[in-house]
């Protein structure tokens, strides 16, 4: 038997899902296709149902659907609703289930890059689904403070509002550096970045792109500018991610085979 799987999403081409989750089934013995699907928000709703009538088995899905695939599904997860944000579909009891597992997957690769977030204090850059998939799990590690930034501060004063921990960045808070600064934005897919500041990191501030490869090229090469030298990109969060996925359609829990190491990426 082959399992269809897919990714839906804008853009798509750069994804490297289907190879992670090739390398994830052979592990297990299984046949999947994984096909990327690159599609509009006014399409999504027909094309995910059409995927699953066809036999499709399990999806993912990236920016920027994460929120707007909510209204496709049948039921959510308890990680769904508490993210308010989708990354991953399948079916149960005949019903199209969304979970998120961008949050977890995140907070795995931190560990396992020894990035604290316990009693620090972060920065997160954007607002959008990524970030909305990401602050629930983030807040379960315990940080001292969240605070936002968004170029609408009506958004990121509605993710502040989901904790006591969690408050917009003005421009009259004197905060220093950061423990952790986070790109959430999806700015990097158009080779551009948010805007940093130099009083915002020192050589221990951890800088951390959600997305890897080109798209945080110059996010993570701006932060260098500016004296940090701890560098991610978010490939090992992606790793993470996925076998959270993968063990959701399949019930096994993949190895990760990659370099998802501590040292620093080069931007």
């Amino acid at each position: 038997m082959i399992y269809q799987l897919a990714l839906f999403g804008h853009p798509v081409k750069h994804s490297q899902s289907p190879q992670i989750h090739q390398e994830f089934a052979r592990q297990f013995g299984l046949d999947i296709e994984y096909q990327l699907i690159d599609v509009t928000t006014d399409e999504l709703h027909r094309r995910v149902h059409q995927f699953f009538d066809q036999g499709g088995h399990g999806a993912n899905v990236t920016v920027p659907h994460k929120q707007a695939v909510m209204a496709v599904t049948d039921q959510l997860t308890e990680r769904a609703q508490q993210a308010s944000a989708v990354n991953t579909l399948y079916l149960k009891d005949n019903q199209l289930w969304g979970d998120n597992t961008d949050g977890d997957g995140l907070v795995n690769d931190f560990k396992q890059k020894e990035i604290q977030t316990n009693n620090r204090h972060l920065l997160i850059m954007g607002a959008g689904g990524a970030v909305q998939g990401i602050l629930p799990a983030l807040l379960a590690t315990g940080p001292q403070q969240i605070f936002i930034q968004n170029r609408t501060p009506e958004k990121a004063q509605r993710l502040a509002n989901q904790s006591p921990q969690c408050r917009i960045l003005s421009s009259d808070i004197d905060n220093g550096a950061f423990d952790v600064i986070i790109n959430g934005t999806s700015m990097g897919h158009h080779g551009i970045s948010p805007p940093l500041k130099a009083e915002w990191i020192n050589p221990q501030t951890r800088i951390y792109d959600l997305s890897y490869g080109q798209a945080a090229r110059a996010f993570l090469h701006q932060a260098v500018q500016m004296g940090a030298e701890k560098v991610y990109d978010g490939i090992g969060m992606l790793h993470h991610q996925a076998a959270l996925a993968f063990n959701q359609w399949f019930d096994h829990m993949p190895e990760l085979n990659i370099s998802t190491d501590k040292r620093s990426v080069q931007p």
